[in-house]
């Protein structure tokens, strides 16, 4: 039995679905595949009231496109308090700095989901060697399971 992995959509994800910038064509491409996949099925998806609260300090026209492409992703519902806990672990660590306590937050929530792999794009504070190893050495202290932290083009699935 194949079991569908499960992936944490952090929000930078959904801004570059719509990016123009022509440096930035490969991960646009790499991003409108992994929402394509999600909708083909391939993986499931899920994100925070955060990404929303997030979407919401877009201008309204973008904030419209962003909210459509939740369709095939679930809002997850995991009570505040246990995320701001595990939110602060990684922030009074020095996993991520406490000026970025959202990117804390993204990660409590990908932990706490139990999801496979948290997508982002933002490359300083998560998606990075360094910062997985030592998140990872903070869930593995706690008892919560290891966490992939991976770009869209590492997760898409690239046909032959």
């Amino acid at each position: 039995m194949q079991v569908t992995p499960l992936l944490y959509l952090e929000t930078s994800v959904f801004g570059f679905a719509f990016d123009r910038h022509p440096g930035k064509a490969f991960r646009r491409r790499s991003v409108r595949t992994l929402f394509d996949q999600i909708a083909r099925g391939q993986f499931r998806a899920v994100t925070s009231p955060l990404t929303i609260r997030e979407f919401n300090q877009a201008a309204p026209d973008l904030r419209d496109l962003l909210v459509g492409l939740l369709t095939d992703v679930r809002l997850l519902d995991i009570a505040d308090s246990d995320i701001e806990q595990l939110a602060g672990l990684y922030v009074k660590e020095g996993v991520i700095p406490e000026d970025y306590d959202d990117d804390a937050r993204h990660a409590a929530y990908a932990t706490l989901s139990e999801s496979e792999v948290l997508v982002t794009l933002n490359l300083k504070h998560l998606a990075n060697e360094w910062a997985a190893r030592r998140l990872n050495a903070i869930n593995m202290r706690e008892g919560l399971r290891l966490l992939s932290i991976r770009t869209p083009e590492e997760v898409v699935k690239y046909e032959e």
